[in-house]
């Protein structure tokens, strides 16, 4: 395949083009630039304009803090909330553009329990491992417009495949959760969990008991809404 019509070379060139042409994000990312700051889009909205999918959400990862963040945002936002700092999240508000923006993460989970030990990284590609999988661990450096997608996430949406960044096996035990997520993202959009990630998610099935009965409800009504929920329900199954 001639390297212009790669899935990453297409990928990058729609990904790039989408948000270098958004105002309030390219505002954003000027803002963190001008401060020294990395910043990028990352994640679902990546995915999203990719595959043509209607965006819901715009989330950000700089290497500032969470206090950084706040302290760049504030004079430009119309409103600035810690939504979550103890995480490194911070919501701002513009006008009509509401985005979250979250600290380079490097994330210590414990056997017990799903909820990390929250650890600030500076490192683009440390944060983008620690996703749940490949076709969001994909992000767009701003402003410059420079695609980053270490894990071939661009070839897995082609390929419409669900696939960990690392092995499944410690991305499920890092968070169970991320075992019905694979089935909501087939449920969604109709992609199939490479067989790595099965047969995790079959060998590690009872760790989902440490997760929340309010987010597994909200994971399984998530896939009966999708598009595809008997793809789902048999990944389930």
């Amino acid at each position: 395949m001639n390297s212009q019509n790669s899935p990453q070379h297409i990928a990058a060139d729609i990904a790039s083009a989408a948000f270098v042409g958004m105002p309030r994000v390219m505002e954003l990312a000027e803002l963190f630039h001008a401060r020294g700051f990395e910043f990028a889009i990352v994640g679902g909205p990546v995915r999203d304009v990719i595959i043509n999918r209607e965006l819901h959400d715009f989330d950000f990862t700089t290497s500032a803090s969470p206090q950084e963040i706040i302290a760049v945002t504030k004079p430009w936002a119309d409103t600035v909330w810690d939504v979550g700092i103890e995480f490194g999240t911070v919501g701002v508000r513009k006008g009509n553009f509401e985005a979250e923006i979250t600290t380079y993460r490097a994330d210590v989970y414990s056997g017990e329990s799903r909820k990390p030990q929250v650890e600030f990284g500076q490192d683009l590609h440390e944060d983008l491992i620690r996703r749940d999988f490949t076709i969001n661990a994909m992000a767009v450096r701003l402003p410059q417009g420079e695609f980053v997608d270490p894990f071939n996430g661009a070839e897995d949406l082609v390929r419409k495949l669900i696939r960990t960044p690392r092995e499944a096996e410690l991305s499920f035990s890092d968070d169970p959760l991320r075992m019905m997520r694979a089935a909501r993202f087939a449920s969604q959009l109709g992609f199939t969990p490479v067989a790595d990630v099965i047969i995790a998610a079959t060998d590690m099935a009872s760790r989902i008991e440490i997760v929340s009965a309010e987010r597994v409800r909200d994971e399984l009504s998530k896939l009966l809404l999708g598009k595809f929920p008997r793809l789902g329900l048999d990944i389930l199954e």
